[in-house]
């Protein structure tokens, strides 16, 4: 046999022996297969756990836009009917509610207060004795805005020093929410 030919025979059986010995080449690809599902299975997990995260994240964020939404529209629609601005009001409520008692009661007794206002223009003397209490007129309220009302109101309400007198004066004032305003109004017009 020709020294060429048997080097030929030794490739080919080399040949034959890689292509025909595969199973290492089939235990490296099964390997690298479980590595490759392994890491996409974690991935996946990952995936899942971020989801969650921020699912659980943007609810309560949700929640709060909603409930910062509402309120706003309710502070809004509160300033239209009572004449007080939103600023106004949203201060108002947050002195009731450490006072005690809520923005409900607080625009109850602001429309009682304009009431009460309007019948004093008419002279009507239950109306006008009461702001005589109080040292106040028709004439002087009637050029204010409905906040400046209030204030000037709750100023002097807060100087009656009889406090059975200041109930009194209160509930004919703003009606049965005004003995709830009076805690707030202890601090005066401030």
């Amino acid at each position: 046999m020709p020294t060429g030919t048997a080097g030929a025979i030794r490739q080919g059986r080399a040949f034959v022996e890689l292509f025909t010995d595969d199973t290492k080449l089939k235990q490296g690809l099964r390997l690298a297969e479980n590595s490759v599902r392994k890491f996409g299975a974690s991935v996946s997990r990952i995936g899942v756990g971020m989801m969650a995260a921020g699912a659980a994240l943007l609810a309560p964020l949700a929640a709060a836009t909603k409930l910062f939404s509402s309120m706003g529209d309710n502070m809004a629609k509160m300033a239209t009917r009572t004449g007080f601005s939103v600023e106004a009001l949203s201060a108002f409520k947050f002195a009731m509610e450490r006072s005690g008692s809520d923005a409900q009661s607080f625009e109850k007794a602001v429309r009682k207060m304009q009431q009460t206002i309007f019948q004093a223009g008419f002279g009507l003397k239950t109306y006008t004795r009461l702001f005589d209490e109080l040292g106040l007129n028709y004439a002087t309220l009637q050029g204010m805005n409905p906040e400046d009302q209030f204030r000037a109101i709750a100023g002097r309400l807060a100087n009656v020093a009889d406090k059975s007198k200041q109930a009194a004066i209160a509930v004919q004032m703003f009606g049965r929410a005004g003995t709830g305003l009076l805690p707030m109004l202890a601090g005066g017009a401030a």
